[in-house]
């Protein structure tokens, strides 16, 4: 998202200071952006953060850390919810004169493993029972005491699953759902643990269905009614004008939005993608029950004017045609679309 974002900005004419942590691997992305300033901070350096946030007229705050680890709960919580205070602290002390500051959050404070609604709207109860989920939501309060507090406007995001085009074509594969399944086995250190809890043998059921499918095969998942499985994801490119649009229009302030595709995916529309695309054999597998994860976006229609533009079908074809080049700038994550599924 934030070489995507800074490349958003740059075309609409800002001048752009990139904040990246030190020694980030993935700064060479913004190398490309020969005017842009990039700044090195830890979230937890107060003093670095008060630097970067001088002379600033937006802030839009993308970083967190989506899967803990081995890191221990205190850090966690630190860079996703205290990182987010410091941010603010940073802007106060700079004098609090901003014209937005967006908080990217997640579908994850809405406890994806155990939705409370189908679709998912930004006034259902926000209950994650999850560190990420939890940590931020926690950046979320913290944003609107300080909006309050030292009147700074703002405006929250709260993205589906992000995906970069090139990323599309790994999701709906047998080896995609067994990698996301086997989260069974962390227990209630997955934000998916609801998902698991009665369910001990997902991940057996799953694996006696494809033990003899290939891993690129086309996979989906359906409940015991034959009802697919869905999810809601979005483009990194739509992704962006969610985000730029939370920053800039004037409905935007002081509200929270969803930011999805147009519609969720189903399974069988997925795995049926892949299979056209690539020439895979299909599989629809079964599970005791029916999993929807379904984000609305018709509070960012109507507020922001949000249109998204790409879906499923639409990621796997830019991959197909590889154009990263002209049109969204490739995540070149080691680990995949798997580790970063539950968000952005």
């Amino acid at each position: 998202m934030g070489a995507n974002m800074v490349r958003r900005l740059l075309a609409e004419g800002y001048e752009v200071r990139a904040m990246v942590m030190p020694g980030d691997p993935h700064a060479s992305k913004l190398d490309r952006f020969a005017e842009v300033q990039v700044v090195e901070a830890d979230l937890a350096d107060q003093a670095a953060i008060d630097s970067a946030c001088e002379d600033v007229s937006h802030v839009v705050h993308l970083a967190a850390q989506l899967v803990r680890g081995a890191t221990p709960v205190d850090r966690f919580f630190d860079v996703n919810a205290f990182g987010t205070l410091r941010l603010l602290e940073g802007v106060v002390h700079a004098g609090g004169d901003i014209e937005r500051f967006v908080l990217v959050s997640s579908d994850g404070t809405y406890r994806p493993g155990a939705p409370p609604a189908v679709p998912l709207t930004e006034n259902v109860p926000q209950e994650p029972a999850d560190y990420y989920g939890t940590a931020k939501l926690l950046g979320e309060i913290i944003l609107r005491n300080h909006a309050v507090q030292f009147g700074l406007p703002f405006s929250i995001v709260r993205f589906a699953t992000v995906v970069s085009p090139e990323e599309a074509p790994n999701i709906f594969r047998a080896g995609f759902w067994r990698s996301i399944l086997r989260w069974q086995a962390m227990g209630k250190d997955s934000h998916l643990w609801p998902l698991f809890e009665n369910q001990p043998d997902l991940a057996k059921l799953y694996d006696a269905a494809v033990r003899d499918v290939p891993a690129d095969a086309a996979v989906g998942l359906t409940g015991p009614d034959g009802e697919p499985w869905t999810l809601s994801m979005v483009d990194v490119r739509d992704a962006v004008q969610g985000v730029y649009r939370a920053m800039t229009a004037p409905g935007a302030i002081g509200h929270p939005f969803n930011i999805a595709a147009a519609e969720p995916t189903s399974h069988d529309e997925g795995a049926a993608v892949i299979a056209e695309t690539f020439g895979v054999p299909q599989l629809m597998v079964e599970m005791p029950m029916t999993f929807r994860l379904e984000l609305s976006i018709d509070a960012a229609r109507e507020r922001l004017g949000y249109e998204p533009l790409y879906d499923y079908r639409d990621m796997v074809q830019s991959a197909r045609r590889a154009v990263s080049a002209g049109e969204f700038i490739p995540a070149e994550a080691e680990s995949g679309v798997a580790s970063t599924w539950h968000d952005g």
